[in-house]
This record gives C-alpha cells, structure tokens and sequence, in this order.
C-alpha cells in the first residue's frame, strides 16, 4: 500500500528533495514546508540555491543565514483558505521558518569547529588556497549543506527540516560530495604534500610546484604546504565529524524524496537514484511526479453545440498524446514497491508568495487541479 505525503512527513525528522534542475524542487521543498506545519509541527525549509529560487517563490526579496520566520504570512494564507472552504485544521499551530545558508560562513564555522584551536582555524582561513578551495571546489557547496542540516538537527529547534539540495544536472552528485570531500582530507594525500615520502618525490614536487610558481607567484609553494599542514591538524576531527553526519543520513529519521516530471527521459534517472540509495543504506520514501497534465481531462470536452474546430482538434490530440505518455510513465512506477507517488499539476503561472505556495501545499490532496491553474515551476 502507498503511503501519502503526510505520513511521510509526519514519520520522519528530515526529509531531503532529490532532483534534477528545473523539475520545481525548491518550490515543492517548501510546499512540503507548508504542509508539514499544518499538521502542527515547527518546520524549517532549507535550501542551498544560487539563484535565489526560494526566496522568488515565498515573494521575497531574499533569504538570508539565519532562519527568516514565515509565519505570519503563513497564517494569512491559511485564514483565507478556510474563508474559501478549504478543508484545513481549525488552528495553526505550526511554524515555518526558510534558510538560505552563506557556504562561505558555513565553511569558515566548520573549520573553526574542527580545528584544535583558534590559531590553527586562522591558519588555515586566511590561506589564499583556502579561498580557491571554498569556491570552487567540487562536493564543498553540497557538504556544506549537510553541515548545516546537521547542526539543525542537533540544535533540536524544529521538529520537521526539510533539505532542498543543490541544483544539479545529475542528481547523484549531491550523495557524492561527502566522498569527495573525504578523500581530499585523506591523510595520505595530506602526508604526501606535507612530509614527501622520498627525495624522489620532493625533487619532482619541487620541479612541478616551480612551474606552478612561474604562473600564481613566488609563495604558491609556501601556501600549499602550509594550507596542507593546516588540513592536517583538522584531518581526525573531519573523519569524526564526517562519520556522524553519514550515521544522520543513514538513520530512520531521514527520508529522501525524489522530484521529478513524468517524462521517460526521467525513468532511467530515478531509477538508478532509487538503486543508489538502497545501495548507500539511505531510506527513499517516494516519488513526487511535478507538472502533471491529467486534471485538463474535464478541461478539454468539445462544445457540443457545434463541430470542434481543425485547431481545437489538434490541440487535443497533443494533450492527449502526453497525458498517455505521462500515464504509462506513472503507472510503471505505482506498479513498483515505492512507498510515495504523489502528483502535482502543470502551473498556469509561477509561484511568488506563500499563498501562493499554500495551494500547491493543499494540491496534494488531490490529483485534480486544486483551482490555482498551476504546479511548481522553479
């Protein structure tokens, strides 16, 4: 038997979206956020989003690295849904809170925790590879925002946080970033920059290095082995922090949702996503199907009172071509043990305010559109 969304939420402490770019995760993520404060929990949506997409859809002007409080504007949002005759709770006891942490904070925060002592965080920050290595390298944005989740959840604040991960065109590379992140604190890469294991190696080190020098400046060297000395003092305290992060997102308290559209470009994805997760010991709990056509079904009746026009026809033999093609896409996957398969329709228009995100939280009830005209766009 499927499982519904608010059992999904209600069973798990952190729920992490999946997906590729531009199948609507973010709006959705908060949509889950509004969702989850209905049913009476203190929630929190957090996103790690260079083009600012929550903020867009909550119809703000931007998110900041502490908890913006939304529930003010989610109480409107809920008074005058039960004004129109929304079937909702009689109160709102829940909270909603949105974050949009700073990486470059979150980082410096993490090297200053792991670090032995102050002097050795400086050390290691104030390294000019340290700020190429905070920008640009891979897997350090995704972990960052696992860091974050983690501290949240220690913190104990909210009942409910809700993680939407990094757009990416591959939605694997957000599972990859604590390996990645890993191996570059790997003590013997470290050792190797640190202590060279032979002259051998220090001569071909030292050629390499001076070819690197003739290009950044006379002290790359000098930064490098002092960036790699500094990793080393925090090197243990990174393989601890790393482990109690991999036992959070290995816990039953995390549950992992895949956002997606129901294209078969997507199937293989998903399914190779669901695989990998099983693999990692990780708990899937379902799939969200975003900009569905099926509830134009009523929409698209012929007038009766006269002959359907060339262009009307041909419009509804379009329509109806992708809603077979969405169709057996659906029921390939309602058909495998996958515990969630929710459906969200097409939006008419975007989202730009958390009454607007309030009818896309309720569309969940119902594979019928709720009377907004849309679904996630961003």
């Amino acid at each position: 038997m499927k499982a519904s969304i608010d059992q999904t939420l209600l069973n798990k402490r952190v729920i992490i979206t999946c997906g590729t770019g531009g199948v609507g995760k973010t709006t959705l993520s908060a949509a889950l956020g509004i969702r989850s404060a209905l049913q009476g929990r203190r929630t929190v949506v957090v996103t790690i989003d260079p083009a600012k997409r929550l903020a867009t859809s909550l119809g703000l002007s931007g998110l900041g690295d502490h908890p913006t409080d939304l529930t003010p504007q989610l109480k409107a949002a809920f008074e005058k849904a039960k004004l129109n005759g929304a079937h909702l709770p009689e109160t709102l006891t829940g909270t909603l809170a949105a974050i949009v942490p700073d990486t470059r904070k979150t980082f410096e925060s993490f090297v200053r925790e792991l670090a032995p002592n102050p002097a050795a965080a400086e050390r290691v920050m104030r390294n000019p590879i340290f700020q190429i290595f905070a920008k640009e390298f891979s897997g350090t944005n995704e972990y960052m925002a696992l860091e974050r989740l983690h501290a949240l959840h220690v913190q104990d604040q909210y009942d409910c946080i809700i993680l939407d991960t990094p757009p990416t065109r591959n939605t694997l590379a957000f599972l990859e970033a604590p390996r990645l992140l890993a191996q570059f604190f790997d003590e013997k890469l470290i050792r190797w920059l640190v202590l060279p294991a032979n002259k051998f190696v220090a001569t071909g080190m030292k050629k390499a290095f001076s070819i690197l020098e003739g290009l950044t400046g006379a002290s790359f060297m000098a930064h490098l082995f002092d960036f790699a000395s500094g990793l080393f003092s925090v090197q243990m305290n990174f393989t601890a922090n790393l482990k109690r992060i991999t036992e959070l997102m290995e816990s039953p308290q995390v549950g992992f949702l895949m956002v997606t559209t129901p294209t078969p470009t997507h199937e293989e994805e998903v399914e190779h996503f669901i695989q990998t997760l099983k693999t990692q010991g990780l708990h899937f709990e379902g799939i969200i199907f975003n900009r569905t056509l099926a509830y134009l079904k009523d929409e698209l009746k012929p007038d009766l009172s006269s002959p359907p026009s060339p262009a009307w026809q041909e419009a509804y033999h379009l329509i109806h071509t992708l809603q077979e093609r969405e169709r057996r896409v659906i029921e390939n996957f309602m058909q495998k043990p996958i515990p969630v398969c929710a459906k969200l329709p097409e939006l008419a228009r975007d989202v730009h305010s958390v009454e607007d995100l309030f009818h896309v939280a309720l569309a969940f009830d119902s594979n019928s559109d709720p009377g907004f005209g849309g679904a996630a766009r961003n």
